[in-house]
């Protein structure tokens, strides 16, 4: 080993000017030298340092490009060599660049030094082969026509079928223009099985034709994971072909695939195959991400999984699927009342999914076995309370707060189970989940759901309140009648008076809603704004609902306004300060005293993480109207940023309200940012902005060709919301579609249909 040679030049870099995930650089070369030590110990103890600190989960530093050509060194040496390479890799992929002087600056020096690596793709060692192959196709486009030679070379020698997988992925990957005629190859040939799966992956991949002969080899291969390909390329397989599929415009195509899976897993059950689990196991993740991602997936998907149903061994897969995947499904409810009426988790999860599905048998089920349905109970208590609702269903208002109906069996249950709370005995939050250790929250909101019909619970509220003060006091303000209740009036007084001030505050907020009087909660909201401790932007929240009656606070929320803007350097400070800005707007007008805050919390654009205060302070700038027109050079700049771009354009809106060109610029050209915030994989909220925003514009803002993408976003098959809660993406994205129709009649009354040669400015 020629330790000289491999760090030649270690020392005459100025490590101290670089930085990684911990700071300063300077232990850099120490850990490159100890890479090399004989002792094993210290060499992985060296390796594991580099891991964390120049390529620290995936992001790479000013540190890591001067550190790649030691490593690359060191690999030639024959030091930890499919380790080092799956670094240099893992450099090469990162896309999350901390600080670098020149983008892509990193996968730049792994791909300078693949004169060095190429020779391993015919290395001795299976792995190192594998890694190699594996890193050429992170380098990209920079890898170069000498690698694609290389990989080419490697296709024709390779004899492993692992290897030979992966050799194919990244001849596809570096060199599309080869790929059909690699892919077309394998198809037609004799190839072992992991080589066709990456050839199938190939086709999905680089946008090449894929026809039915195609979706009978995926179906021939279920499950595709058993043959060992995927893991080094951080996919699963069956997943990744339809998610590409659908990602190229081809969603038909991926439901077809899923689908020929589901009946193949079935099969395979029937015919009590081995491979019977992990193909149900395979198909039903391929379907439910799918789901999450194309609208069109669940009503196409559900009748192959029902037949799933009917297996013990398999029910568990697909129960969470109709609870979340807002189809009516009333062929899966006989079903599924036979597992609910049984015992253990599945007959939870099975009423649970009668809940969702709007089943009315669910509420006398959920009544009868109460204490072991945590999961139920809680879809009861989130459809109750709005955080879920069943997409296609016409509420009326009393329905829209309790899907499940008033029930006097369930809320007998209820009581019960609000009384016997102290001494059951409580699983644990790894022992049952957070559905049975927050209980007494969801009987409480179920109770509030129902309102005054549920007076009957009362006595087992007011004896839970000192055990439970915030659930149950909102329960209480809704439940009680102030006219008939004044037991409960005195109670919660009591309970403001006594204890910490943040459970103080939830009563003394239950009693301004039940009797209007507000003097108590000034008092509590008094002391914890003085205080300034934990959860002060939830303290102005709860003043902001006092609206004129919060006047008292005026001198602290001047206070907080008037702190140095370095005392609000975590998030939950400055939405503090914010929220306290829209309230002394609101009773003040006092623009002054605003204007500093909201033009802080716009700064945090600059900051990991700020578009989420960013927005905020845009949502308090909307309040001012004209009188925010100072702050129009600070939000500008912030524009060209999707995720920002809706907020500012209601800001922009707000302040110019009759101006055909708000700060100079054509309300087109604003909609045409604001589109390009709508984009699949958003959260509900920014899906939700983006809307908003479209309505803030105006008609008139729109060409027929902006229609047409809005008309898409509300009626194609992609969904806008991909992000958040899983079981809750596809709620959001149907409510999102909901109201995109609402917004699209907005914006189209009068106008002739798409198609037409109208433009709707004049």
């Amino acid at each position: 080993m020629n330790l000289p040679l491999v760090f030649v030049g270690l020392d005459q870099v100025d490590w101290a000017q670089f930085h990684h995930a911990y700071g300063s650089a300077e232990d850099v070369p120490a850990l490159l030298r100890d890479l090399a030590s004989p002792v094993e110990e210290t060499a992985a103890e060296a390796e594991q340092e580099l891991w964390s600190s120049i390529v620290h989960q995936g992001t790479v530093y000013t540190a890591t490009a001067p550190a790649v050509p030691f490593l690359a060194r060191l690999v030639v040496e024959g030091v930890r060599r499919s380790a080092l390479v799956g670094m240099l890799g893992v450099i090469a992929q990162s896309v999350d660049e901390h600080d670098l002087p020149v983008p892509g600056a990193a996968r730049g020096a792994v791909a300078a030094q693949l004169g060095l690596l190429l020779p391993l793709l015919a290395d001795d060692d299976r792995e190192v082969r594998r890694t190699t192959a594996w890193t050429l196709a992170q380098c990209r486009s920079a890898a170069g026509p000498d690698a694609r030679a290389a990989l080419r070379a490697r296709w024709a020698a390779e004899s492993d079928p692992i290897v030979r997988a992966d050799v194919l992925t990244a001849c596809a990957l570096l060199d599309p223009d080869a790929a059909e005629e690699l892919c077309s190859a394998v198809l037609a040939g004799n190839e072992p099985a992991p080589v066709q799966v990456a050839a199938l992956l190939a086709i999905a991949d680089c946008d090449l034709p894929w026809n039915t002969d195609a979706t009978a080899r995926v179906t021939t291969l279920v499950p595709l994971e058993r043959h060992g390909f995927g893991a080094l390329w951080e996919r699963e397989p069956l997943q990744a072909l339809t998610k590409a599929l659908q990602a190229r415009g081809e969603a038909d195509t991926a439901i077809d695939v899923v689908r020929s899976a589901l009946g193949r897993a079935v099969t395979l059950r029937l015919q009590g195959s081995e491979h019977a689990q992990a193909a149900i196991t395979e198909a039903r993740w391929a379907a439910e991400s799918l789901a999450r991602r194309s609208r069109t997936a669940p009503a196409r998907l559900l009748p192959e999984l029902l037949p799933l149903l009917d297996d013990p061994a398999t029910v568990a897969d697909v129960i969470p699927l109709l609870r979340t995947w807002c189809q009516p499904a009333s062929e899966a409810v006989p079903a599924l009342l036979a597992l609910a009426q049984g015992d253990g988790e599945s007959a939870d999860e099975a009423l649970a999914a009668l809940v969702c599905l709007g089943a009315p048998e669910a509420t006398r089920l959920l009544a009868r076995h109460l204490p072991e349905r945590p999961r139920a109970l809680e879809a009861a208590y989130r459809l109750a309370t709005g955080e879920t609702r069943t997409p296609g269903h016409t509420h009326t208002p009393s329905e829209d707060r309790t899907p499940l109906p008033y029930d006097p069996e369930l809320l007998a249950a209820i009581r019960v189970r609000l009384a016997a709370e102290p001494s059951h005995e409580r699983r644990s939050v790894f022992d049952g989940g957070l559905a049975a250790t927050n209980e007494p929250v969801y009987l409480s909101g179920l109770l509030a759901a129902w309102g005054r019909p549920a007076r009957a619970g009362l006595p087992e509220l007011l004896a839970a309140l000192p055990r439970h003060p915030l659930p149950v006091s909102r329960a209480l303000a809704i439940v009680a009648d102030p006219q008939a209740d004044a037991h409960v009036i005195e109670a919660l007084r009591a309970q403001a008076g006594q204890g910490p001030l943040a459970t103080r505050q939830a009563a003394a907020s239950a009693l301004h809603s039940l009797t209007g009087d507000a003097d108590v909660l000034i008092s509590v909201l008094s002391g914890l704004l003085a205080k300034r401790g934990n959860g002060l932007d939830h303290t102005v929240t709860a003043a902001a609902a006092l609206k004129e009656a919060a006047r008292p606070l005026l001198p602290l929320l001047h206070t907080l306004l008037a702190e140095p803007a370095q005392s609000r350097e975590t998030v939950p400070v400055i939405r503090a300060a914010l929220g306290a800005a829209a309230l002394v707007w609101e009773l003040t007008r006092d623009e002054q005293a605003v204007l500093p805050v909201i033009k802080e919390g716009l700064a945090w654009a600059s900051q990991a993480w700020g578009q989420a205060t960013v927005k905020c302070a845009a949502e308090v700038a909307c309040l001012l109207g004209p009188a925010a027109e100072p702050l129009v050079p600070d939000l500008l700049p912030l524009l060209d940023d999707p995720e920002l771009s809706p907020a500012l354009v209601l800001v922009l809106t707000s302040v110019y309200p009759e101006a055909d060109t708000p700060a100079g610029l054509a309300r087109t050209a604003l909609a045409d940012r604001v589109l390009a915030a709508a984009r699949p994989g958003s959260y509900a909220r920014s899906a939700s902005a983006v809307l908003e925003a479209f309505v803030a514009l105006g008609p008139t803002a729109f060409t027929a060709a902006q229609l047409d993408l809005i008309r898409n976003l509300a009626d194609g098959d992609r969904r806008i919301v991909g992000a958040g809660l899983q079981d809750r993406i596809i709620f959001d994205d149907e409510r999102f579609r909901t109201e995109a129709r609402k917004v699209l009649r907005t914006l189209t009354a009068g106008l002739p249909l798409s198609g037409s040669s109208h433009h709707p400015q004049s």
